[in-house]
């Protein structure tokens, strides 16, 4: 869906960007290729050094931020699987807000390990994990956990693409937190986290803070889950609203 996408050019919104695929314009290539003779000419002369500049960021190292910049955050969806160096990403509060702002535990999982920076072990180190990727995945991040961690730590390196799921899944109509959207669609967690919320994930953090044994590896296992299962979210939410939109365009993928 990234080199479909339109939305970019000035003036261009779905509708918009739905007509140019049905007049015959299916990606960036093809507007090079044919966009004179099939669009309007205005939308042509708008469009070229929009699709000049996504092409040569396409196909440039190190072109990924100036080509996420230009795609609408909303769309960022699209750039996954084109982009593979993703991480799911989530973090628990509930710390003394004096250290890190508050924050506990940050975990991120790249598809096959999860990783979790804890205050006042390896937090800092959180940094140099996330330039290992492209994209991050998050619910509700971009109102939340971004913010907060740009906030703790200004220097801190955040992927240039940055996908929400909460705005994601609601567009193909699920609606509600993380934890609704995974009993509307049978995603488990383990017996001893099932029920757990972020008032719990605070509560164990600070029943770890006591001392408490094994509360620390009960919060752990809870935000791993709170990692892992974005994965299969971004699959569903990516695949069904991409797969919409070309069917509205009489395309079939």
């Amino acid at each position: 869906m990234l080199e479909r996408t339109f939305l970019h050019i000035s003036g261009v919104g779905e509708k918009k960007e739905r007509h140019i695929w049905k007049r015959g314009v299916r990606d960036w290539r093809g507007f090079m290729d044919r966009g004179r003779e099939l669009l309007p000419k205005g939308l042509f002369e708008l469009g070229r050094p929009v699709i000049e500049r996504s092409l040569a960021a396409l196909e440039s190292p190190h072109g990924l931020a100036e080509l996420a910049a230009m795609i609408p955050r909303a769309e960022h969806w699209r750039f996954w699987p084109r982009y593979k160096k993703i991480c799911y990403l989530d973090i628990e509060c509930g710390g003394d807000e004096t250290e890190w702002g508050g924050l506990s535990v940050v975990g991120v999982y790249d598809g096959a390990k999860v990783r979790q920076f804890i205050s006042g072990r390896d937090l800092d180190e959180l940094n140099h994990a996330l330039m290992d990727f492209d994209i991050v995945c998050t619910f509700a991040g971009n109102s939340f956990d971004l913010p907060l961690l740009k906030q703790v730590m200004p220097q801190m390196h955040i992927p240039p693409v940055q996908i929400d799921l909460r705005w994601l899944m609601k567009r193909i109509g699920y609606s509600g937190g993380l934890k609704r959207i995974e009993r509307e669609l049978k995603i488990g967690r383990p017996a001893g986290v099932q029920d757990m919320d972020g008032y719990g994930a605070v509560a164990l953090w600070r029943a770890h803070q006591a001392g408490e044994p094994g509360a620390l590896d009960k919060l752990l296992t809870y935000n791993a889950c709170d990692v892992m299962n974005l994965e299969p979210l971004l699959k569903l939410g990516a695949k069904t609203l991409g797969g919409r939109m070309l069917d509205r365009a009489g395309l079939s993928g």
